[in-house]
Parts: structure tokens; sequence; C-alpha cells
């Protein structure tokens, strides 16, 4: 018996440690409980508190508007000016028979007619601008005047949204011609357009086009339905220069959508040059019938 003592104390204290490790593990989950449940009571009272100051910043600034209510809404392109007529009707909270009101739109402004005693007013926007809208209030050679919130951007609401898509397969490739400071870019895939119509606009047509340094090299038809158009075609580049190749669709009001899906430059070695890659990825341009760049993602290029 006293032979087998210490195995029987070391079963225990293995027992016992047993039992103290999964008792240590109790506590930390229990632990890790308590502190999740720290945090979320954190979060909503802190979500609470954000909600108390956005109501009390709400009502604040309705006892100081000086408009009771309003509500606006656009008309129809004009494909010539590229403008769309929004219209306001506003019902200040007060108003006298001299009330005049003057609603101001971006650089537009016009001075508002009155039915009883709501205002109303039209002024043609630029698509391509974001709209701020303001209107100021007069009466006895008093002047107030209140930002009026738009929600809506003009732009994506009028224009078809596009997205090319390129997938390159195992056959695209560089060879550098080192002689002669040029290479031969053979380009193997398949691209596709996805379009998201708006109301009265879709695109109409499409071209898979590549240029060097702005020189169109091949010009293909694109399918607009989401389709796969396979290519598979060799262009020769000199050193400095820039191989685009994009995909041009043109809607419905005949403004182009160039989305740039793939660029390759050639430095004074003729090897390609890496690190702006990201400053195309994506780009859609939009040029009107004369190629005039009417917006593009990246204002300071």
């Amino acid at each position: 018996m006293k032979k087998n003592l210490p195995l029987i104390l070391i079963a225990i204290l293995i027992v016992l440690q047993g039992i103290s490790l999964a008792n240590i593990g109790d506590l930390q989950r229990k632990l890790q409980d308590t502190q999740n449940q720290l945090a979320h009571l954190e979060s909503n009272q802190s979500m609470q508190m954000n909600n108390i100051y956005t109501n009390i910043d709400s009502m604040l600034k309705r006892q100081s508007s000086i408009v009771d209510s309003y509500d606006y809404s656009f008309g129809k392109v004009d494909s010539e000016k590229l403008t769309v007529p929004i219209t306001f009707n506003i019902t200040p909270k007060e108003t006298k028979a001299d009330t005049r009101a003057t609603l101001f739109v971006s650089d537009e402004n016009v001075t508002m007619s009155k039915n009883g005693t709501t205002f109303t007013g039209t002024v043609g926007v630029d698509i391509f601008k974001p709209i701020e809208a303001k209107v100021v209030l007069a009466d006895s050679g008093i002047e107030k005047t209140e930002k009026l919130e738009i929600m809506e951007n003009l732009q994506w609401s009028v224009l078809p949204a596009v997205h090319a898509r390129l997938e390159r397969n195992s056959g695209t490739i560089y060879s550098k011609n080192s002689k002669e400071l040029s290479g031969e870019y053979h380009g193997k895939g398949n691209l596709s357009l996805e379009v998201k119509p708006v109301e009265n606009n879709t695109i109409e047509k499409a071209l898979f086009v590549v240029d060097v340094d702005g020189k169109v090299v091949t010009e293909e038809p694109v399918n607009t339905g989401g389709l796969w158009t396979e290519f598979d075609k060799k262009w020769t580049l000199s050193a400095g220069e820039t191989l685009t190749m994009s995909v041009i669709a043109t809607d419905s009001l005949g403004l182009n959508h160039k989305a740039i899906i793939e660029k390759l430059t050639l430095d004074e070695n003729a090897d390609p040059v890496h690190g702006e890659e990201w400053r195309w990825m994506g780009e859609v341009i939009i040029t009107d019938q004369e190629g005039k760049v009417l917006y593009t993602p990246y204002q300071d290029k």
C-alpha cells in the first residue's frame, strides 16, 4: 500500500489539476460573456444617446426653420442642354401679403409663384453637378434663408450605369524586343458589359476599343446584354507608348460611357510600368458626341 501511495497522490493531483483547469476555463468563458454583455450594453447606450442627440438636433432645426414643409419633383431630361427641371413646392410657417420667395438651385435662381400659402418654382439643373438648393423669403425688407435638402444623385437617376468586366486567359502575355526597344502584347480573354438602365435611358450600342496613345487600332462591337465577347489579338508597342483597352457604350441621349478595362504603358526601356493601375480600374468617363469630357471620377486628371 505504501509503495502505491505516491502513484495515488499523483493521480489525485492530476484529477485536481484537471478540475482546476476546467473551473478556470469556465471562469474565463463567464468573464468573456460578461465583457460581451458590457460591450453590448455600452453599444446600445451609445446608440440611444446618438438617437437622443439626433432627435434634439432635428427638433431644434425644425423650431428654427422658416419652412413648414416642402417637396420637389424632377421633369424630363433636356437632351441638348443636359439639364433636368426640378420643381419645388414650399410652404413657409408664416406668410404676409407682401411675402416673396426666391428659389436658388446651384447656379440658377427663380422668383417663385404664390398659390395660397404655398410657393412654387422650377429651375433647370445640370445632371453632372451636385444639387444645392435654398429658398429666400423676404417681407417688409427682411430676408430669411433656409437650405433645402436633396437626397437624389441626379446623374445616377437619369443615366444608365455600365460595368465592363475583363477576364484574361492564360495566353495573355507581353514579349519584349530589346533590340528595337519595343514589344508585343498578346491579349486573350473574354469581356462583358453589364448595363443597369434607368427610365427612358439605356445603352443602345457598345464597342470594344483599343488605342495606342489615343490612336484607335482595334474597334469591334460588344454585346450589351451581359454576354461574353471573346478576343484574341496582338498589338506592337514602342518604348514610351500606352495601350488602352476600353468599352465605349452609347446611351439613349447620345452620351458615350467609356469604361477602361486595361492599360499597358512601356517605359523608355520598353518595360511595363506598374504602380498606377488603381487610377483607372473601374473608371467610367462620360463624354458627349464631340468628345468633350462631361464627367470623370478623377477630376484632377
